[in-house]
């Protein structure tokens, strides 16, 4: 991608030159890491502008009108944000790139990113759970949830 630095973390090219913050060494890598590698390769202290979200499954009506719970692992989901409400949209915008428009266990294939967190009159697939501020780690998970970061 033109214009687009590389990542110290990833290689991608991926960071926006904007000339006085980021800069570029002599091999073409910036002096900051890309969004997403700054939200996974988080340390104590340098999370400031994150948040992380914890969320469980709502019930769904399935193919029949019966309700039903989704057989999906929990999430966690830490973004880039200052408030809750910042948070929110930016997990259902990480929720819809992740899952996608179509998830067999919710009983939808047109699957919109208010549909997430029930934003703008939708009704919810996620209910949360925890809201914290900062990248916490997560400890002992084996396949307990699915974390996005």
């Amino acid at each position: 991608m033109y214009g687009l630095l590389k990542c110290p973390g990833c290689g991608h090219r991926a960071v926006e030159s904007d000339g006085d913050d980021v800069t570029e060494d002599e091999n073409g890598f910036a002096n900051k890491k890309c969004g997403d590698c700054a939200v996974q390769h988080c340390t104590c202290g340098d999370d400031e502008g994150l948040i992380t979200i914890v969320a469980d499954w709502e019930t769904v009506s399935d193919d029949e009108g019966c309700t039903t719970s989704p057989d999906m692992l929990p999430v966690i989901i830490t973004v880039p944000a200052t408030t809750q409400e910042e948070a929110v949209e930016a997990a259902s915008d990480k929720l819809q790139e992740h899952f996608g428009p179509s998830v067999e266990a919710l009983f939808e294939d047109e699957i919109e990113r208010d549909f997430w967190f029930g934003l703008n009159d939708h009704d919810a697939f996620l209910r949360l759970g925890a809201v914290l501020q900062g990248a916490p780690a997560v400890i002992g998970n084996d396949g307990l949830f699915t974390v996005l970061r």
